[in-house]
């Protein structure tokens, strides 16, 4: 038996290709979603965003009969940041930031829990992910004998999910400071985001700032946060 799963994110594009595997009527058993927490109490997601997905789920429930599982890894990024290493290069020292490339974050606290949900099915499993037509590279990439990509197949832009979205009050409020998703404690995010980061929620700021003292590493190569507060404090004088 073929299970069919959809991977949200709660974006765009992935929500644009749940309205539309609802509306041609193709086989959907499950959508997961990886709910990557700072803490027990803080979400990754940007606080607009994590605002944003409860009330995203409820539409989703009520109007096409969709529940959204999530999946979330053993340990908190806070967790997992204060982790003693214990082989590697920096062992005895703690996980700390991760690194642009080959950023712990991502294997540990994305692709690992999804993998081993996707192990503790017994059945053979058809992924749906939300990769749009103008994206062929992303759709190069795919595994395509057990992974669909509905908007690309359906010839649907990035600009053409975002308007399938707004017909159903399901574009993430994110979008309007020109921002994708992402976890708001990500080292690989736009310098513009940072800067928005720094002047809207100066409380995740602080909580980036203090952690930098703890890590080995620094937030982004070569520059510490408070370097970027400087840089941020010139420009708006």
């Amino acid at each position: 038996m073929t299970k069919y799963i959809a991977s949200c994110s709660f974006g765009k594009d992935s929500l644009a290709m749940l309205i539309k595997i609802k509306e041609l009527g193709m086989p959907l058993d499950e959508v997961i979603y990886c709910d990557i927490r700072f803490d027990d109490n803080i979400s990754g997601e940007m606080p607009k965003m994590a605002e944003f997905i409860p009330k995203a789920e409820k539409i989703l429930k009520d109007k096409f009969d969709i529940t959204v599982k999530h999946i979330t890894y053993k340990r908190t990024f806070k967790e997992q940041f204060y982790t003693i290493k214990q082989r590697g290069k920096h062992i005895g020292y703690n996980y700390g930031f991760p690194y642009v490339i080959g950023a712990w974050c991502n294997s540990r606290l994305k692709i690992e829990p999804i993998r081993d949900y996707l192990k503790s099915i017994n059945d053979d499993v058809i992924q749906y992910v939300g990769i749009a037509y103008d994206e062929p590279k992303r759709y190069e990439r795919l595994n395509h004998d057990t992974h669909i990509a509905p908007l690309y197949d359906l010839k649907i832009t990035e600009k053409e999910a975002i308007e399938i979205c707004k017909k159903y009050d399901l574009l993430s409020p994110i979008y309007e400071d020109s921002f994708r998703g992402g976890c708001w404690f990500c080292p690989k995010q736009r310098l513009s985001q940072l800067r928005f980061l720094y002047k809207n929620y100066p409380n995740l700021w602080k909580i980036l700032k203090d952690m930098e003292k703890d890590s080995h590493n620094t937030f982004r190569p070569n520059t510490t946060l408070i370097d970027l507060e400087e840089r941020f404090k010139k420009e708006e004088d």
